[in-house]
């Protein structure tokens, strides 16, 4: 079948493709233009030295479906150095006339990957990267950055979060920050622009909450979720064993593509991934329950508002479909609401003795509708990897791809 993501014609020709690294992978991400050539990504180590890495692979267009499975498919482009592992990566949204691509650790890094002319291994045309900024608020101290996102509205700005507990606005054109606010009480893990606004993001931190901000109006923000309270076990050999309740922290968040309303979240050790609904703040609207270990990473679908995928320490990696159960949900809520109104309009038409129980019913009925346990779903999709899974990322031009990487490899499979 001949792929429009490849200028030659050709597509993958494995249901799963391999790359093998010299060291730990584990940040990922897919580069998000095709004229450089698709199936490009860029691939950020993990090793507790300060001799880390980031690479941009691609697939050859020489790899063989009859080879090995041991076989490499993609090849290294471009490399760079780096000292701390990058937290997160991420290629700038649009094509522009510059390849810019984005980490963070110790700082923002902003890199350009710059064509060479030069002919590389398996095929494949080579590039540099070439560090063009490397951004902190402070030129005596920087507190790490865990996370960022780079606005696919305005492509000037990325938002970092870092464990001072702010996030911060860059414009990396000025290379140089717009805004920063402290929006947590603890360690800030994760942010994200909602899909399609360059003003409205959402964090989510060690208080164990997920956030909400307008840049425009940063003196509010609203609170979505907060996990509830979990039991921690005394350390081993206390006597006798005495349990403390405590707020898990959120590790990671992520906002649907397609459908601006769907957040999803999981907790440290959580074996279980939250899906929140904006408009409903303060409760779950879904629970993906499939995991035997901590979840790790998660992604939703860049096609389907209600398709996603995660993957954990289990080293499985599944794909939920949430359509049914949230159409199930909105039915049930629509439901409970139109009686509230009914219980309201007949006690409007009652006579003042029967006016009570009808109003109780009307608050019981609106109660119904705010208060519906989330939703289960079952996996619709199940991939054993090798060893426990530490990221993915999900193909944005050709949704039926996703990425894992676990020990020294990242596989891309077909779903």
């Amino acid at each position: 079948m001949s792929s429009p993501y490849f200028a030659d014609g050709l597509s993958p020709r494995k249901e799963i493709c391999n790359f093998f690294s010299t060291q730990p992978a584990y940040s990922l991400a897919w580069s998000r233009r095709d004229d450089r050539g698709a199936f490009r990504m860029a691939v950020g180590s993990f090793v507790e030295e300060a001799t880390n890495s980031l690479q941009v692979i691609q697939l050859s267009p020489h790899h063989d479906a009859a080879a090995a499975p041991e076989c490499a498919d993609f090849g290294v482009v471009a490399s760079a150095n780096v000292d701390y592992p990058l937290t997160k990566v991420q290629w700038q949204p649009s094509a522009g006339r510059v390849d810019l691509l984005a980490g963070v650790g110790a700082a923002l890094h902003i890199w350009e990957c710059e064509p060479t002319g030069e002919m590389g291994e398996l095929g494949l045309p080579r590039s540099r990267l070439r560090e063009r900024a490397q951004l902190t608020t402070r030129a005596d101290y920087a507190a790490p950055i865990t996370s960022l996102d780079w606005n696919s509205v305005d492509p000037r700005l990325v938002l970092t979060s870092s464990i001072d507990t702010t996030c911060t606005l860059w414009d990396v054109e000025a290379q140089q920050a717009k805004t920063q606010l402290i929006a947590h009480d603890r360690e800030v893990f994760d942010v994200s622009f909602v899909a399609g606004s360059a003003d409205v993001f959402v964090s989510a931190g060690a208080d164990g909450s997920v956030r909400m901000f307008d840049l425009r109006a940063l003196e509010h923000s609203t609170i979505l979720y907060e996990a509830p309270a979990a039991v921690a076990p005394s350390r081993v050999g206390a006597s006798p064993p005495r349990h403390a309740a405590f707020t898990p922290p959120l590790l990671r968040l992520a906002c649907n593509m397609v459908d601006p309303n769907y957040i999803a979240t999981f907790a440290l050790d959580s074996n279980y991934v939250t899906v929140l609904d904006v408009r409903s703040p303060g409760a779950a609207v879904g629970q993906l329950v499939g995991h035997q270990a901590p979840v790790h990473a998660l992604a939703w679908s860049p096609a389907s508002a209600t398709q996603l995928c995660s993957a954990g320490a289990d080293s499985r990696v599944l794909v939920w479909d949430m359509h049914q159960a949230l159409a199930s949900r909105q039915h049930t809520q629509r439901q409970a609401v139109a009686a509230a109104a009914q219980a309201k309009h007949l006690g409007r038409l009652s006579k003042p003795g029967d006016a009570s129980s009808i109003h109780a019913a009307a608050h019981a009925a609106a109660a119904q509708a705010m208060t519906l346990q989330p939703a289960a779903v079952a996996p619709s999709l199940t991939y054993a990897a090798r060893l426990p899974v530490n990221s993915l990322a999900w193909l944005q031009s050709s949704p039926e791809w996703i990425s894992i990487a676990f020990g020294n490899t990242v596989q891309t499979l077909r779903l």
